[in-house]
């Protein structure tokens, strides 16, 4: 009786470790590439109406420094998927001050 659980005991760990295997192998493959929805373009230089979105807009992102500008046009080179979604919206690299990641995974430009 005793070989018999032994054997089942060793059955069941075998299976569920090639399972953990199995899974792990196929996480990395699956993950979502962006989508033009995850990406919203936020106007700053729109900041005279008294709309609920100008209030929202960070003041880093509102008074931009060169550097700031530039730090954020190098993250965006490095991102082909990103670009793509911005020449589709036409969105020029050079007006763009500010990128955030917004909560949802997805990007948040903002262009002066």
């Amino acid at each position: 009786m005793k070989p018999i659980i032994t054997l089942i005991l060793a059955t069941v760990l075998s299976a569920t470790t090639s399972g953990g295997f199995g899974y792990a192998q196929t996480t990395s493959s699956t993950t979502p590439m962006m989508t033009d929805d995850m990406v919203t373009i936020v106007n700053v230089a729109q900041q005279g109406s008294e709309d609920d979105t100008s209030k929202q807009i960070p003041a880093e992102f509102k008074n931009a420094t060169p550097e700031a500008m530039s730090k954020a046009q190098a993250e965006l080179q490095k991102d082909a998927a990103l670009m793509a979604i911005l020449q589709k919206k036409n969105v020029q690299l050079t007006n763009v001050v500010g990128v955030q990641t917004a909560a949802n995974g997805g990007k948040i430009v903002y262009v002066k």
